[in-house]
């Protein structure tokens, strides 16, 4: 995965389908990882919806086509989440608009949840058609 080098002591990675269907392992995969890794309760649950945001954005932007999540410890503590996708999409619209148009919109929440739940958000083009968001966590 191009992107953000995780410098982790202990690193969890996985490739799923481009599908709702793996939204849930996902997220699921992630927590049990976190707590097998003594990870607070707390922190898994903040993470969790991260992973549920950034993997329903994926799957929203380029249904079928798979994604790639990697989420590393810290050696300071912290959690970063990574997930990298293929799209064609536009991307996202700039930081100052993370959030749905209107109060009333079905959408357009993800980024910004992801964005109050995390420390630190990037979103690098690292080549042409892939996406990889980055969150940090402490």
């Amino acid at each position: 995965m191009k992107g953000r080098v995780l410098r982790s002591e202990r690193v969890h990675e996985r490739a799923y389908d481009g599908t709702t269907r793996t939204l849930r392992a996902a997220r699921c995969d992630m927590a049990d990882w976190l707590a097998d890794n003594e990870v607070d309760d707390e922190l898994i649950a903040r993470a969790a919806l991260v992973v549920s945001e950034l993997a329903s954005n994926a799957v929203q932007a380029s249904s079928g086509v798979p994604y790639d999540l990697r989420v590393g410890l810290v050696a300071d503590g912290s959690l970063v989440i990574s997930l990298a996708s293929l799209t064609n999409a536009a991307g996202p619209p700039p930081r100052g608009q993370w959030g749905p148009p209107t109060v009333l919109a079905a959408t357009g929440r993800g980024l910004m949840i992801v964005d109050e739940l995390s420390d630190s958000v990037t979103i690098d083009r690292p080549e042409a058609g892939r996406l990889v968001v980055t969150a940090t966590l402490h």
